[in-house]
């Protein structure tokens, strides 16, 4: 059984020892998230010579020798030859670093998800390895129903952040009933139809609005039992 995790990459070196071929796919992701990648690879990869040239990107055009994990964070192994995973992964561990061996559970600290993401908005899908098929199609499921508007949607309640907790300052539990009316308005339906401005008077109305006058008490005191960060 695996702990899920949202790991902050940014800055972080991370050693990707490629070739196969999900290696520009897993390059580009690791990129977009600000880590400080280096490829050990080989092989052609045209998609990412653009980025190796803008340097974005260190590349070191060979095979994985003993090493190479010095200084690293976090380590990627995809090579083309896969039984090259087993001496990533012993020299990974005698350095204390986590490794996912791409498609080979046995050497891998941790697994990657299926991922939706809308902004912010990060949905993880796993099977644990069990069927990484099925996890895409509960994806795919998400992705229908978790759609384009969730980005600005986000966006805007980040900027309410600030407010509420001056609204608030000094409980908690009158914050987290705000967020909980605000995440239950219509401001959403309002985004998806592009009328941002709507959305933001609803979202304050709902985060003054008084529970004690026509609100659901039931609704108040379920969410009152949740956790919301300020």
């Amino acid at each position: 059984m695996y702990y899920p995790v949202m790991l902050n990459l940014r800055e972080r070196k991370v050693l990707f020892v490629g070739g196969g071929w999900e290696t520009e796919a897993k390059v580009k992701g690791l990129l977009a998230v600000g880590a400080r990648v280096t490829l050990l690879s080989p092989h052609e990869h045209p998609g990412l010579e653009p980025l190796h040239r803008e340097d974005r990107l260190a590349w070191l055009r060979r095979g994985y020798q003993r090493g190479d994990l010095a200084g690293f964070s976090l380590v990627f192994s995809h090579p083309s030859d896969k039984s090259l995973n087993a001496l990533v992964a012993q020299e990974a561990r005698e350095r204390g670093i986590w490794l996912n061996a791409v498609d080979d559970p046995a050497h891998c600290d941790f697994i990657l998800p299926a991922v939706h993401r809308q902004g912010e908005l990060v949905i993880a899908v796993s099977t644990g390895g069990a069927a990484p098929a099925l996890g895409v199609r509960i994806r795919q499921k998400l992705a229908r129903e978790f759609g384009p508007e969730y980005a600005p949607y986000l966006e805007l309640l980040r900027s309410f952040r600030p407010i509420v907790a001056a609204t608030f300052p000094d409980d908690f539990e009158a914050r987290k009933a705000a967020w909980y009316r605000m995440v239950d308005s219509p401001a959403l339906e309002l985004v998806a139809l592009g009328e941002m401005e709507a959305a933001r008077e609803v979202l304050l109305a709902a985060l003054h609005h008084n529970p004690n006058h026509g609100h659901d008490h039931d609704h108040d005191r379920n969410a009152s039992e949740l956790e919301v960060p300020s």
